[in-house]
């Protein structure tokens, strides 16, 4: 009787064990789901082969070899993005949170592609632009709900607005100070002030990319022109500027245009597209001169 008894006991432990293994298991994966982990490796695989993709810039032609994947983010009130598969999936409550998921994508990008300060785009006869998609965001439309979205629509003014006044995490510095080199995000549409630009809408429920570029060294090459219409200004000599779609009318009336994208020298003899937020899609990103996208879909 005592052996069956302590053969039962040991049984029991053995079951009791099991299940808090099974239980803790448990919890550690939804840490790592919740940590989102498997894309943060994404974009690190990325930022180091740009890193040493460039070190072997010598003997390239054209834009480095380089290991990055577009990635597919799902910014929501409630529920998910039917229209994507697969997405990551950032559940919002407030405005300011929306901003925050796209301010961290467009640091990210920023981050991932060396901050201006690493060539990948090689050396051309002709000097091309080499455009990487580095996300592709939705905002689903159950942010409507969300005060300052109940139109269904808002200004990128606002987002450039939130960039300027809010520090990035663990940095001391602005997201508009560590993407676009100022705090006033007024400071590159002041480069031809006698032109009226305007900023587009963002639609809720449509696809939209986040993008940056480089330009290839060459030294004949020249923005006038990029696209279907568009026209930048400064960036030609130094400093900074931005690229704009020309539109016969706008909101309000007259002719001006429409700002698509902040754009500066680079170290490099060239120039970079400073990570924006563009309608997805091949027609929109052909506007912004892109010769290539570096990314895989």
């Amino acid at each position: 009787m005592n052996l069956r008894s302590k053969k039962g006991e040991l049984t029991t432990k053995q079951i009791v064990t099991i299940i808090i293994l099974i239980v803790s298991f448990a919890i550690i994966l939804f840490f790592l789901f919740k940590l989102n982990l498997g894309s943060e490796s994404e974009k690190e695989i990325c930022h180091n082969s740009v890193v040493m993709g460039s070190s072997d810039l010598v003997s390239t032609t054209g834009a480095v070899p380089m290991n990055c994947q577009t990635s597919y983010v799902c910014i929501t009130k409630k529920g998910g993005c039917n229209a994507m598969l697969k997405p990551r999936v950032i559940k919002v409550d407030s405005e300011d949170e929306v901003y925050e998921a796209l301010a961290s994508e467009l640091a990210d990008c920023w981050w991932m592609f060396g901050e201006g300060k690493i060539n990948y785009a090689g050396s051309d006869l002709i000097k091309e632009m080499y455009c990487a998609r580095c996300s592709q965001v939705l905002i689903d439309e159950s942010v409507k709900e969300i005060n300052g979205f109940e139109s269904g629509n808002f200004s990128v003014e606002k987002l450039y607005k939130y960039l300027a006044r809010t520090k990035m995490p663990s940095k001391n510095i602005t997201y508009s100070q560590y993407l676009y080199d100022t705090n006033n995000y007024y400071d590159f549409l002041r480069v031809n002030s006698s032109s009226r630009v305007y900023f587009s809408n963002i639609t809720l429920g449509q696809q939209y990319s986040v993008v940056t570029g480089m330009t290839s060294e060459t030294s004949t090459w020249s923005w006038v022109g990029i696209g279907a219409g568009a026209v930048v200004f400064g960036a030609l000599t130094g400093g900074a500027g931005f690229a704009a779609i020309a539109v016969a009318a706008v909101a309000g009336g007259g002719a001006g245009y429409y700002l698509l994208a902040p754009i500066a020298d680079n170290i490099f003899g060239g120039q970079t597209i400073k990570p924006v937020l563009v309608r997805s899609g091949r027609d929109e990103i052909k506007k912004l001169g892109c010769a290539e996208i570096v990314t895989k879909s």
